[in-house]
């Protein structure tokens, strides 16, 4: 049975398929992870450098703290995912179905993954505190608005271009 058989088999659950060898498992879990890192990190990219434009962060500012939001995705992106997944098995939500309670546990993951991250991407940029605080509830705002779209027209159409369906 090759990979992609073995994956499909287990790919609706988030666990990492046992049966499949070390080196299989490790492919599944880089390919979930750029998968989800791409996803995010091409999704939010212009949102976020025109909401901080609006804030008046200036064009070098921006594509500084894009590229600093890009290299924490890396890590980040996986964890919001990894966050909501298991916030919905905790409260027993099916975390992609369209109820409130289902959007303010994947906005929650959203939100409390990367606003304390963000702040110090602004920092870093340049961003003075007023911008820093504009920007980091516009931020938060976006995310609560955007977190459940995202992930049902951004991340699932995505992983299913790759053949990762969740």
């Amino acid at each position: 049975m090759n990979l992609e058989n073995k994956l499909e088999q287990k790919i609706e659950r988030e666990e990492s398929p046992e049966h499949l060898s070390l080196r299989d498992r490790l492919k599944y879990g880089v390919m979930n992870w750029a998968i989800d890192t791409s996803a995010k990190t091409g999704a939010y990219a212009p949102l976020m450098g025109a909401m901080e434009a609006y804030n008046g962060l200036d064009i070098e500012q921006i594509l500084q703290s894009r590229a600093s939001a890009a290299l924490i995705d890396v890590g980040l992106a996986r964890i919001y995912t990894k966050t909501a997944d298991y916030l919905g098995k905790k409260f027993d939500v099916d975390i992609k179905d369209g109820s409130p309670k289902a959007w303010g546990l994947d906005a929650l993951a959203m939100i409390g993954t990367h606003a304390p991250v963000y702040a110090g991407i602004l920092a870093a940029a340049g961003a003075d505190a007023k911008q820093i605080g504009y920007a980091s509830l516009m931020g938060a705002v976006i995310g609560l608005s955007t977190s459940k779209p995202f992930r049902k027209y951004v991340l699932a159409p995505w992983r299913k271009f790759w053949g990762y369906k969740k």
